[in-house]
């Protein structure tokens, strides 16, 4: 799948870029910042690696999930957040639940990223809110349809400034045994593994949840909110939520069909929880990410 590169100084190609194997993208550029729209095909489900960074990044993915690691640190991302990367990071990536994963590389200058984000504290993964992610994913609509430049870089470093001051950081359960707190990582992994798998997991019950990662509904619900610091229904909401806002991005407009597929008790269901996550409505939301001008 080819895909357009956009210039955030203006100049419009059609080339495709690839910038590491199995990843095609587009790109947006402004002054020491560079934005890249990344659609990955990797497939593989082990470690691909090791890679070394060369920039300073801010990594946010809008569908699907996939594992890294970097420098050691391992995690699991998806629609509801991203990661950090400081020059010199070792990092792999792994494809557990397959390719198609989309995700937004933006790649800022030292001092603005230090700026932004050095001294705080915590791992390197972030969780961002639903307004956040809304204005991010407003910002790639209105870079397709032609925005102005000037209006594109200041919806650019005013995401970065919503990022730095929302962004909550992934929480390791400090209660438990270090040999006890790997293991209830491996099983929030997995958990958001199998949860990332498509609109089919969405609609899972506690208990069938449950069964896919082979532990009890109870031991599942306690030790997810121990080790995240949030409930399970909550981020299953989330990731309801950010499905819904990729399908309105690219193009479907059925929110009867929306609601169906990702498990809402009807259509007003789905607009309380799209107000109460993102605080606009699904027909704002579809009137700012349509591509059209």
């Amino acid at each position: 799948m080819d895909q357009e590169v956009h210039g955030i100084d203006g100049l419009l190609r059609d080339e495709t870029v690839r910038e590491r194997r199995g990843a095609l993208c587009r790109r947006i550029e402004t002054a020491g910042i560079t934005v890249h729209d990344i659609l990955c095909c990797e497939d593989r489900t082990a470690f691909v690696g090791p890679g070394y960074e060369d920039r300073h990044t801010v990594v946010l993915t809008r569908s699907g999930g996939y594992l890294r690691r970097i420098s050691g640190e391992e995690f699991f991302v998806d629609p509801t957040g991203g990661y950090l990367t400081r020059p010199g990071d070792e990092h792999r990536v792994a494809h557990p639940v397959g390719p198609g994963d989309r995700s937004t590389d933006i790649r800022i200058g030292e001092q603005l990223f230090a700026d932004r984000f050095d001294g705080r504290p915590g791992t390197r993964r972030f969780t961002v809110s639903g307004a956040t992610d809304l204005h991010h994913r407003a910002l790639l609509a209105a870079a397709r349809r032609g925005a102005d430049p000037f209006e594109l870089a200041e919806r650019l470093h005013r995401l970065l400034d919503l990022i730095a001051a929302s962004a909550g950081h992934w929480r390791t359960d400090t209660t438990a045994r270090p040999s006890t707190a790997r293991v209830h990582g491996d099983l929030v992994r997995d958990t958001c593994a199998a949860l990332a798998t498509g609109t089919p997991a969405l609609r899972l019950s506690l208990e069938d949840l449950a069964r896919v990662v082979g532990v009890s509904p109870h031991h599942l619900s306690r030790v997810f909110h121990a080790v995240t610091g949030t409930t399970l229904t909550r981020y299953r909401n989330q990731l309801r939520v950010r499905g819904v806002l990729h399908a309105l991005e690219e193009g479907e407009d059925s929110l009867r069909t929306l609601s169906y597929a990702y498990g809402f008790a009807d259509q007003a269901h789905l607009t309380r929880m799209c107000r109460s996550h993102t605080g606009q409505v699904p027909s704002a939301v579809r009137s700012l990410l349509t591509d059209r001008a």
